[in-house]
């Protein structure tokens, strides 16, 4: 399993600059590690898609407005742990398989990864629904 922060440099004609006032609410996608309070963040647009579907469509995602530098893990990360998520797994064309709302503590995302069907997963905060991170097999 492959999970992958956002790419760097990111582009978008809508960006905004925030500062981070509390702990664990700026989750910065591409480090996947949380904003510190008085650390400054973007907060832009961004579409994780890199197939055509009907599924797609851009959302709201956070970065350090710092440099810092694309994480690809294989263990879910603690900001995500934290979180109710919306885990969302589609077919190599891009075509929804299934959907479903969990704890991130509780999600086992090997299992998901099990049905051969699926291709990949997209996770999202539950809440306000910005995209979190993709999910790939190995």
């Amino acid at each position: 399993m492959r999970i992958t922060g956002l790419p760097t440099p990111l582009t978008s004609t809508t960006t905004k600059r925030l500062v981070a006032d509390t702990p664990h609410d700026f989750p910065c996608r591409r480090c996947l590690a949380d904003a510190e309070p008085g650390e400054a963040v973007l907060l832009l647009s961004y579409d994780p898609w890199t197939v055509d579907s009907p599924y797609r469509q851009p959302g709201p995602v956070l970065v350090h407005e710092r440099d810092c530098a694309t994480v690809t893990t294989a263990d879910l990360p603690e900001q995500q742990r934290r979180r109710l998520l919306s885990v969302r797994t589609f077919d190599a064309e891009g075509m929804a398989r299934d959907a479903f709302l969990q704890a991130g503590s509780e999600v086992d995302l090997v299992a998901v990864l099990d049905d051969p069907a699926v291709s990949f997963v997209h996770l999202h905060n539950a809440g306000p629904g910005c995209f979190a991170a993709r999910v790939d097999r190995g």
